[in-house]
């Protein structure tokens, strides 16, 4: 769809700048990734105009037909281009047509033209593995991810460390799908999750739109607990969602747009985490004071950790 943003009525013309958004699957309205790169374009648009095209693909295999088709077509005037790392990957001849393209959560490349901007995972779901021994009787967590993929994972490990580290068992992982499709799949991910609370009180989901159906199943039973993800929500389950790991994504998207307005495009790779301010263990305030001092003892910890973390594991 193409949407303009505070530009009136009308057509662009070739002096407009154009702004492309190519969504994981599901799109604006997972609560999760989507939303929180959407967010970071509307904030853009309150004081940047420009005309915004969205598209949804419903697989990696589209997600990447898309992403070539969209850049083999010269630009006809200024264009700005997002894609996410859980999509396409970057095609090795870095031809965009003339557009700029920001690459999420992900790291390819060097091509002209081309920006990176990985978000380090791996701190922030530490001190969420620290807090979730914090609130489990039985020390014990499962994880469910969307896909067995690089992005994933480096939550996993991360989660898995900072349980460890506080004393505690990670019982089980599971994915739930080897495509796409695992990201968009609330009742399959509530399945497994009422599966999970039989041997663990915290069930953590790095998937993206899924984890709504592991929210639902922590409010079946007593003491069962969780985690969201990519942005705070701790509003969809407060007596269940024990914090939530975030990554900053819009703030990325909003300063990309103003820095292309502005002709100060920077291309290469950038990486952000936790000592940056860009990614978090936001708690929920109902167990802020059983969990606060635990996981602020911890921090210096998760950062010593995901540097070790980073040595073993490259993108």
């Amino acid at each position: 769809m193409l949407l303009p943003l505070l530009l009136g009525c009308g057509q662009p013309d070739a002096a407009t700048l154009r702004v492309d958004v190519i969504f994981a699957t599901g799109g604006v309205g997972d609560r999760s990734y989507c939303d929180d790169v959407y967010a970071g374009v509307v904030r853009a648009g309150l004081d940047t105009d420009f005309y915004l095209t969205t598209k949804s693909p419903g697989s990696r295999a589209e997600a990447t037909s898309l992403f070539s088709s969209w850049t083999g077509t010269p630009a006809a005037g200024p264009e700005l281009m997002f894609t996410m790392a859980i999509l396409p990957r970057i095609p090795g001849q870095c031809d965009f047509g003339g557009r700029h393209v920001v690459l999420l959560d992900g790291s390819d490349g060097p091509c002209p033209g081309l920006k990176t901007v990985s978000f380090r995972s791996f701190a922030p779901s530490f001190l969420a593995g620290v807090a979730a021994v914090a609130v489990s009787p039985r020390k014990k967590a499962s994880v469910i991810g969307g896909m067995d993929i690089t992005i994933v994972n480096e939550f996993v490990r991360g989660f898995a460390a900072g349980v460890a580290h506080a004393g505690g068992t990670v019982v089980e992982i599971k994915y739930l799908s080897t495509k796409q499709d695992g990201f968009a799949n609330p009742e399959a991910a509530r399945t497994i999750a009422e599966g999970m609370y039989a041997e663990a009180d915290v069930v953590f989901p790095v998937a993206g739109g899924s984890g709504m159906g592991v929210f639902e199943a922590a409010k079946e039973g007593k003491g069962r607990y969780a985690f969201g993800m990519d942005v705070d929500q701790s509003w969809l389950g407060r007596g269940v969602i024990v914090g939530s790991v975030v990554r900053r994504l819009d703030l990325s998207v909003t300063q990309a747009v103003h820095d292309e307005a502005a002709g100060a495009f920077s291309e290469g790779p950038g990486s952000l985490g936790l000592s940056e301010g860009a990614t978090d263990l936001v708690l929920n305030d109902v167990f802020a004071d059983k969990v606060a001092p635990l996981v602020a003892a911890a921090r210096n910890d998760a950062v010593a950790e995901e540097a070790r973390d980073l040595k073993e594991h490259s993108r």
